[in-house]
């Protein structure tokens, strides 16, 4: 059963940042489904900005789902600049999760996003030359965060993995390897994954009909990402409070 965030006390907003230093790794379709888990399961009001100065594929699946007449949970705009610093601040008060976009190739925009976020999520799949790039894209985050005065907290979130389940386990070698090395690297990892990617990518990007009214309904493997992404949230909410020592 999901916890309500009521209690959690997020930042308003909550600023999640996703990002690698290349493109194709999936930050766009977690984005959308990160989106669709904040308002679906949580009834908080989601922005998405789309900061790919390269190709606005998030904006192009958002206009395609409107133009078929989906109810897409989110609010999404393109924003591929530099300044997108200024694009979260002046929206900050409209919404209660931003999630941005900040695209492959671009360390620049990436960096202008880091300092107003509050979670980095470096996405990866479990390709090798993909996982590469996650320390170059951690050590442009860091240089980024230096400029801000806010906590910012830095996981990876393994995309594309491949499953042989075992007596409950994922025990796929590919995928036991990459995490392994991003762990032994000092890595904070997301214990949840996302396996079925080409269901993702379809549900986000495809044509919508067969059955599926509105194909971002289903969360799948988000749910736990986005459960797993607020827990530190809901653990210090119920930390228990030291009470004031009062002299005598």
């Amino acid at each position: 059963m999901t916890k309500s965030v009521a209690s959690a006390n997020l930042p308003e907003p909550l600023v999640v940042t996703l990002g690698n230093l290349k493109g194709g790794v999936g930050k766009t379709t977690s984005a959308f489904f990160l989106a669709s888990y904040f308002t679906t399961v949580h009834e908080l009001r989601v922005l998405v900005i789309d900061a790919d100065p390269l190709s606005q594929t998030g904006y192009s699946w958002y206009r395609r789902l409107l133009k078929a007449n989906v109810t897409v949970p989110f609010e999404l705009i393109a924003f591929p600049s530099r300044h997108v610093h200024d694009c979260i601040t002046d929206n900050a008060g409209k919404y209660d999760v931003i999630i941005v976009d900040a695209g492959g190739e671009s360390a620049d925009i990436f960096k202008a996003a880091v300092p107003s976020s509050d979670e980095l999520l470096l996405v990866t799949s479990v390709s090798p030359s993909e996982v590469k790039r996650v320390p170059s894209t951690y050590r442009a985050a860091e240089e980024a965060a230096a400029e801000s005065d806010k906590a910012i907290r830095v996981r990876v979130l393994m995309t594309k993995v491949p499953v042989t389940m075992k007596n409950g386990v994922n025990v796929s070698t590919e995928y036991r390897s990459q995490r392994g090395n991003l762990e032994d690297a000092g890595y904070d990892v997301f214990e949840a994954y996302v396996s079925a990617w080409k269901w993702y990518r379809e549900a986000a990007d495809g044509e919508v009909g067969d059955g599926a009214e509105n194909p971002l309904e289903d969360l799948g493997e988000y749910r736990q990402v986005g459960e797993e992404l607020i827990q530190p949230y809901l653990d210090a909410a119920l930390a228990p409070r030291i009470p004031l020592e009062v002299p005598a």
